[in-house]
């Protein structure tokens, strides 16, 4: 029978991988007299080892909030965290952000991550073509085929107003004084959003289910016409009508002296034609 004895390894770790390292051994017995007890070192030849590199614990490309689960909580999560300008998300969350892994995250990670919940849901071929159709009161975005996502910048004044389309996967902005930044994912029509107020657009991002796109960009000027209003002087109500050549969104207001608004006869998207409003005063 072997006498007793003992052999001991301890490699050390760069970078979570096994490399050189020391040891001791007592295995004079079994090994002979010409083997001395004593310290000993070891070189490690090859694999992992029992290293773990990454910091992430293998967290998956799209879990942003690393729950386990890639869902629409991700999305939501990176939407704000590109709309926060880089905000929101610690290291492993902004790298599973980075669907795609080219470095940005952007709408073309979100389009990603939404066509791999959805498991791409029966969609049309790519678009490779876009018309960013730009008018005073809003934005549409038509295509060839599908499009995924819309990332837009704009710049306005003070007095600017926007509502999103809600006619999507989803859609969510953020103002920060004179600027505002837009995601939609999965816009179901070509209105990206309606607006008031003077604005410019400084960039705009369309996403297919893997790329960006190019962007031709149209402005529009609507052409319309207000009557007067008959009669005039009136008690206490009086009749216009508005005659607009082409579908846009309508905002017809009463203004008192003063510059308040006093009534609201129109504030909505309307088709091409013809609309008789009547403002009744007796209220005021």
């Amino acid at each position: 029978m072997f006498d007793n004895y003992a052999t001991v390894y301890s490699w050390d770790q760069v970078d979570g991988i096994a490399s050189n390292g020391d040891g001791w051994h007592d295995d004079q017995a079994y090994n002979g007299g010409d083997n001395v007890d004593g310290a000993t070192s070891v070189t490690w030849i090859s694999g992992d080892g029992w290293g773990d590199d990454d910091p992430c614990d293998g967290q998956a490309g799209g879990d942003a909030n690393g729950d386990g689960t890639v869902n629409v909580l991700d999305v939501v999560s990176i939407v704000n965290y590109i709309l926060a300008g880089g905000d929101g998300l610690d290291d492993c969350g902004a790298a599973a952000a980075d669907f795609n892994e080219d470095g940005t995250v952007n709408v073309l990670d979100v389009v990603g991550i939404v066509n791999l919940i959805l498991s791409g849901g029966g969609r049309a071929a790519d678009a490779t073509d876009a018309t960013m159709i730009q008018t005073e009161n809003g934005v549409n975005i038509s295509a060839d085929g599908y499009i995924g996502g819309v990332q837009m910048t704009l710049s306005h004044g003070a007095d600017f107003s926007i509502e999103l389309t809600d006619n999507a996967y989803l859609a969510e902005y953020k103002t920060n004084g004179n600027s505002t930044m837009l995601i939609v994912i999965n816009p179901e029509g070509s209105e990206i959003f309606k607006s008031s107020g003077d604005y410019t657009v400084d960039e705009v991002l369309v996403a297919t289910s893997d790329e960006l796109i190019n962007v031709t960009r149209e402005l529009q000027t609507i052409s319309f016409s207000l009557s007067n209003a008959y009669p005039n002087p009136f008690n206490p109500t009086t009749t216009l009508t508005l005659d607009i050549a082409d579908q846009s969104f309508a905002s017809v207001k009463v203004f008192n002296l003063r510059g308040e608004v006093v009534g609201v006869l129109m504030n909505d998207m309307v088709d091409a034609g013809s609309y008789t409003m009547t403002w009744d005063a007796s209220n005021l």
